[in-house]
Order: C-alpha cells, then structure tokens, then sequence
C-alpha cells in the first residue's frame, strides 16, 4: 500500500505540474494598491501582498504599523508556516475609485482558521478592529457567519492600508476575497442554500434508513442511518454550519471538532463498508488490515486529549490518508471481483480520494490552495451516503423479497404475487356491499388465457410459467394501484375494478388487453402470442352475490369460442319472472 500510494502522490504531482518548490519560492514584485470600483464587484486576492511572520504573539497594531520595513512581498496564497506561537501580519493598500458609492466586505473562506483580526483606521489615529474565527465564540465575531467576514469602511478616492492578524496552530493558505455588500449577500444566500440542501438531503437519507430499518428489521440499515447522520454532522462542520448554529458557546469545541468529527465519519464509513462488502468471507487477509486501518482512524480522536495540536493533526491527517486509501483499494477489489455494488462504491470513493490528495499536495505546497475545494471534497464525501444506501439496497434487495414473498404466502399466489382466491374473496364481498349500500360504481372481470395449455402442452411448463408472468404484467397495465387481482385456476385471474360506471369504459379498457396479448412475447422462439377472454360484471347494475358471482363468471367464460371475435362478454341480469297468480275460490 505505501508503494502505492507514494506512485499516486507522484503521478498527481506530475500531473498537475509541481516540479517546481513550494508556491511563492520565487521573487515576487511588490504590491500595488487594489483599486475598488464598478468593474470589478468581487475578486479574489491573487498578486502579492505585503507580510510578515511574527515570532510572537505579542506585538500590538501601533507596533506594527511602526515597524513597515519589516514587511516583505509574497503571493496572497502562499502557504505561512503558522503554528500556536506565532502571528502572520498582512498589509493590504486599498483604495475606492472616486464616484463608487457601494460598501465594500472583505471575507476569509477559511470556517477552519483560529482567528482573524482586521484593524482599519478612518482617520489615520484610532484603530477598529473586527475579529473572527473558530476559537472566538459567535458573540465576538463582527458579522456571524459561516466563516469571517468584515466591513471596510473606506473613503472615496484615498488609499488606505488595511491590516490583518492571523492566528492558527497549523500552517496556513489564507484566500482572502472583496466584494460588494449586496453582491455578498447573494453569494451568502447562494452558499447557505446549497449546504441545506445538501446536509437537509443526507438528514433525509439517515431517516428514510431508520424506517427501513422499523419495516425490514435489517440492522444494516441502522448503521447506514449512523453513517448518514455522521456525514451530514462532519458536512455541517468543515463548512462553518455548526460553529455558527450550535457551538456560539463553546469556541474550544468547535477549534478541535474541525479535525475530530472528520476521523470519526470516514473510521465508521470503513467498519460500514466493510460488513457490507462481507470481507471476512471474500478477502479474509485483507480484512484485518482494514479492521485497524478502521479502529486506527476512530482511535486518532484520542491524540488530540493525550498529545499536543500540532502532532495529533498530523497523525490524524495520516489516518485520513490511509482510511480513504483503504477504502478506495477495497472498493476496487471487489468491483474487479464481479461485485454488483462495485460500480456504485467507486463512484463514492474516487472523487473523495482525489480531493483528499489534492488537499495532501495543498499541505505541502506543492500546488495552490482553492478553498472551493473544501466545497468539493464536502460534496464527494455527501455523494457517498445515498451510493452505499443504494449498495446496500441492492445487496439485500433480493434476500429481502424472498422473505417478504415467504411471509406473503398464505395471501399471494408464488408464482405471479397476485391475490389468492381467498384472499380476493373478501375485496369481491367488500365491493358487492359498496354497490348495494351506496351505488358505487364498480366492475368484476374474469379474465382466461385460452392458449396457456396449449403453450404448455407444445413448449413445457417453463415456458408457459414466463407466459403467465407476462400476462399478469400486460394485465398491471390496465389496473390501478387501488384494484386488486388475483389469480384463479391456473390459466385465469381476477380483477375488482373501482370507478368504472359503464360497459363502454370497461370495454375499452379490456380492448387494450386483448390487443397486448396478441403483440408477440420477446425472447421465445417460435413466436408466442397470450389470447385473452374476458368475462365482465358491473356489480352496481347487476349485484350478483359474492358466493356464486365468479361461477356465473366461469359459465361466461366457457360459452365463448376459442375462435370467436367477441372476446369480452358481459353477464347479463337475470329477467324478473311474474309471481304466478292465486287461483280463484268461489265463495262458499
């Protein structure tokens, strides 16, 4: 596996053209002042940008600004070497073009940074400062938000320099963007929309596994549901969703679920997915690695409590590596063993282990940071929750249905899963009482496949059983969801038929029948059509009593000739007979 993976790390690499050193090794010119104005409404920071790197952390704003040769020139996305003792100051010279009117925002896309600091001054004496970030409670941040975000209050038409105080205990890319305030707004809007969206969908996913777990009893279904529930928690997280709605209080919690509720998503993905490829059973050797690849990741959570920040993210980063590696390698294995589920398990896993190296080449500068990775990698890990629910649909579809067609037994005929005749029984005396006590409209019809012995006597019974299947197919076509069949005999089935109020109705709709069942079955050689007879009641014209209306149905059915062109026939009322008159007595 390390082989492995150190051949991806370098073919990424090469592919992306990181021959070179870390980004912004070479001279960069000095910055200019960046002019706000009509054209340009939002952009992002890409040209240099004046820094520096303080050792401490104790160096105050008028310190700062005293000491300006102490900054140098750097590109806005380079990768600062930050850790827990030290500052990153950045200079920005900005200026708004006379005649623009608009309020202008800047916003670091970063939900992940300790904390930002923007220190402006309107009259070149006092400073304001705004701050944000993760280790600040909500109540402190200048606008809350998903991530930081201030105001600049800028005069029209004179430069001013702006400040900016990083602080984090990882090195670090800041992006930082410009904006309009009602451009931003639109881009807030977008962005909160699109992450409810996305963490509403797998909330969803995790309840529809619960249910199917009340319906099915699958315990598999409760960890899908474990893992959905994970997913959308570590979703919510990266992207600033619960700092902002839930963690306001409790600002040390949200710094460290940053890292802690990742490890803990992607070690139950690999438990998941692990019982679900049934590994112990197809790939028993590499089971046990994947066990504590597994365990390894969740048992991660434990560095950030025993040993420092610094070393526990990167043992975590680690872990993560190894554990979508893992996954990615098992998930082919299976799908080159013929798997059913593979297709759909690379589809989950490929797109976050990309994003994942990606993010690693980030780490070490060996390509530029694009925060809307971070959007990326949010979404490929979202698309694995409803592939491994459908994975897991599909494993169990089949044993689930057998289970189901065995409860179903002693109401559902085994072959065509239609109504027993029993069972339709009771639907028959039901829709005779609806048409006696309330005149609803409804039709009882026969229906025979004459040839069906024929086709059995001539071609054997597997055969014919395809030929009844298809039948009751052609048969659903004409049938609601409300109408119940069933199967009679063995050539004939059953069907209550609601709403239909006229013979003309019901004519059309068996015409559609008969004419199906002469459209040739695919896949038979020699060709093989059904020929459907129809017998038909309409129970609110002629209630004929549940007890003895299907026989009636049946003396229909065997007074039509095979070879005849009424092949649907109606059972007639059966004539009022006049009460034979008393005799006369002649009176005594």
């Amino acid at each position: 596996m390390p082989y492995l993976l150190l051949r991806l790390m370098l073919a990424l690499a090469l592919a992306f053209g990181m021959v070179g050193g870390p980004a912004g090794a070479a001279a960069t010119a000095a910055p200019e002042a960046l002019v706000l104005g009509d054209g340009n409404p939002a952009w992002e920071l890409t040209g240099p940008v004046s820094v520096w790197l303080e050792s401490g952390t104790r160096a105050t704003i008028e310190e700062v600004t005293n000491t300006p040769t102490a900054f140098t020139s750097a590109p806005a996305l380079t990768r600062h070497a930050l850790h827990t003792g030290n500052t990153l100051w950045m200079r920005l010279r900005v200026v708004r073009a006379a005649g623009n009117t608009a309020q202008w925002t800047l916003n670091v896309p970063a939900p992940y940074v300790d904390s930002v600091t923007l220190y402006q001054s309107s009259d070149g004496k006092q400073w304001q400062a705004q701050s944000a970030g993760d280790t600040l409670p909500q109540v402190q941040w200048s606008r809350r938000g998903l991530y930081p975000e201030f105001t600049l209050d800028l005069p029209s038409g004179v430069p001013q320099d702006v400040y900016l105080q990083v602080r984090n205990f990882k090195h670090l890319s800041l992006p930082l963007r410009l904006a309009t305030t009602p451009l931003r707004e639109g881009q807030r809007q977008l962005e909160s929309v699109g992450l409810g969206l996305v963490i509403g969908t797998l909330l969803t996913l995790a309840a529809l596994s619960v249910i199917r777990h009340y319906e099915h009893k699958n315990p598999f279904d409760l960890k899908a549901a474990w893992y959905g529930l994970l997913v959308a928690i570590s979703v919510a997280q990266v992207n600033g969703v619960l700092n902002a709605l839930l963690w306001t209080t409790w600002p040390t919690w949200a710094d460290y679920a940053n890292s802690i509720l990742p490890l803990v998503a992607v070690g139950t993905s690999l438990l998941f997915v692990r019982k679900l490829y049934a590994l112990s059973t197809h790939f028993h050797r590499y089971d046990k690695t994947l066990v504590l690849i597994a365990w390894g990741t969740l048992g991660a959570v434990v560095g950030y409590v025993l040993l420092g920040r610094e070393m526990a993210d990167r043992i975590g980063t680690a872990a993560l590596l190894a554990a979508t590696t893992a996954g990615l390698l098992i998930t082919v294995m299976s799908w080159r063993g013929g798997s059913v589920i593979g297709t759909w398990l690379m589809l989950a896993y490929a797109p976050q282990f990309m994003c994942l190296m990606w993010l690693v080449a980030e780490s070490f500068g060996l390509v530029t940071t694009h925060w809307e990775m971070r959007y990326l990698m949010s979404f490929s890990v979202a698309l694995s929750v409803p592939t491994l629910i459908y994975a897991l649909s599909r494993a169990t579809h089949d044993r689930k249905e057998v289970a189901m067609r065995a409860d179903q037994l002693p109401t559902q005929d085994a072959l065509t899963g239609l109504l027993t005749a029993q069972a339709f029984q009771i639907h028959v005396e039901d829709a005779y009482q609806r048409a006696i006590d309330t005149r609803e409209p409804v039709a009882l019809v026969l229906v025979s496949v004459i040839n069906l012995e024929r086709i059995r006597a001539t071609m054997g019974d597997t055969t014919a059983e395809q030929c009844m299947l298809r039948a009751v197919i052609k048969l659903h076509r004409i049938l609601r969801d409300v109408d119940p069949a069933a199967r009679i005999g063995t050539e004939r089935f059953a069907m209550v038929l609601e709403g239909v109020n006229s013979r003309q109705i019901l004519t059309e709709r068996l015409v559609k029948l008969v004419a199906s069942g002469l459209v040739p079955l695919q896949g038979l050689e020699p060709e093989v059509t059904l020929q459907f007879q129809a017998a038909c009641v309409l129970l609110h014209d002629n209630p004929v009593p549940p007890d003895r209306v299907l026989d009636d149905l049946s003396a229909v059915l065997a007074g039509i000739s095979p070879r005849t062109r009424r092949p649907i026939r109606f059972l007639e009322p059966v004539p009022t007979q006049a009460a034979p008159l008393a005799p006369l007595t002649e009176p005594a």
